[in-house]
């Protein structure tokens, strides 16, 4: 993984006395003795159907998106009570042929209740705490239960929450732990995810407060999920905090590339790509349409150049146009997109998330805000009911 930094300030020296805690989840071990048993009990499922909200699925749904290739298994997320979503998924993953997964730290959301009881005659495995709803509703339809680790959804990445439902879609899921916990253990040192974060920090200082991530990465532009909630969920606190908004590219570029080059000057990029393709798609134009007039050139300008190089062409242009016009860019480049870098790219963001946080006074894993529409919308659900 490469990252460049353009127009921006220089990154602050690495500051131990800053960084107090060392995080409960870097050197956590998930037990890979249980996720290989249960891989092998359900071996003979198509279908994988992960149900859950925010960190408890971000993580396996960027793993999966990346290495999909890899697994043997379907995949589908449910984070929705979209009753037409959910009658689609169930239309081709039937009981006999599928395994839900509800995974819920505190085991209490309500509209994952709501989506979970849509699969209740299938088989089903549950990952929460040890107290809670979602584990008295395991014990009662004598479902297999996973223990919940004691950390937050969103830096279980590297845990059975992340890791178990993708290991069960056949994916290596010890190959991309040991990447992570490899990055990770740099934490008490100089490493580019401090860098980024000291100089984001720095930028929002001076008053950039949006991130445009423009991503230039079919495989990798679900993690977008995973980031956004990293730094909206972790940093967002206490009047801090930059917005971070991501976009497929180079589809953005029809249409956001206007707000980022001409709106308010209060923006930086942020762009994110891989430098291979294992698929060599190359444009061929047939010889009868090769003069037809395209710009200041002919169609036959795009004969025998690979898809991939073109994907480039597109990110390159554009963070040049940024670096002339003197906006904050940072270039992150996966050279590949396999198990090792999708290891590093996970624990990037995580320490990412904790050390932008620390800079900015704030607790890296509370998430305040996020429980008062959960309380307004219970509410709203019982006085439905009272009126029946």
């Amino acid at each position: 993984m490469k990252i460049n930094f353009y127009n921006t300030p220089q990154p602050a020296a690495f500051d131990a006395a800053l960084i107090k805690d060392k995080p409960n989840f870097i050197d956590y071990r998930p037990d890979f003795a249980l996720m290989d048993r249960l891989t092998k009990q359900f071996e003979d499922k198509e279908h994988v159907i992960v149900v859950g909200h925010g960190g408890s699925i971000t993580s396996s749904v960027g793993i999966y998106s990346a290495l999909r290739s890899s697994a043997r298994t379907q995949m589908h997320f449910v984070s929705t009570i979209d009753p037409d979503y959910i009658a689609a998924i169930k239309s081709f993953a039937s009981k006999d042929n599928s395994l839900v997964i509800a995974i819920s730290k505190s085991g209490e959301t309500v509209t994952q209740i709501e989506a979970l009881m849509q699969f209740i005659d299938y088989p089903m495995l549950i990952v929460t705490g040890v107290a809670g709803p979602l584990s008295e509703i395991a014990a009662k339809l004598n479902s297999t239960q996973v223990i919940h680790p004691p950390i937050g959804g969103r830096f279980s990445g590297f845990s059975e929450v992340g890791l178990l439902p993708i290991a069960l879609a056949g994916i290596n899921a010890k190959e991309i732990y040991d990447a992570g916990q490899k990055y990770l253990q740099q934490f008490q040192s100089n490493n580019p995810a401090y860098e980024a974060a000291s100089i984001l920090y720095q930028l929002e200082q001076q008053g950039i407060a949006d991130v445009f991530l423009p991503i230039y990465s079919e495989e990798l532009f679900p993690y977008s999920n995973l980031i956004i909630q990293l730094c909206h969920e972790s940093f967002g606190k206490d009047g801090k905090g930059q917005t971070y908004f991501a976009h497929r590219a180079p589809e953005s570029q029809h249409h956001t590339n206007q707000r980022f080059f001409g709106g308010q000057k209060n923006i930086a990029g942020w762009f994110i790509g891989d430098m291979r393709s294992d698929n060599m798609l190359v444009t061929k134009i047939p010889e009868s349409l090769s003069n037809v007039p395209l710009k200041t050139s002919t169609l036959n300008l795009l004969d025998g150049i690979p898809l991939q190089s073109a994907m480039q062409f597109e990110r390159e242009a554009t963070l040049e146009d940024a670096k002339l016009q003197n906006i904050p860019v940072v270039d992150m480049m996966l050279e590949t997109v396999d198990h090792k870098d999708v290891g590093e790219f996970m624990a990037f963001w995580q320490l990412y998330a904790v050390y932008a946080s620390c800079m900015r006074g704030v607790d890296p894993y509370n998430q305040p805000q996020v429980e008062a529409s959960k309380k307004i919308s219970f509410a709203k659900r019982q006085q439905f009911k009272g009126s029946l």
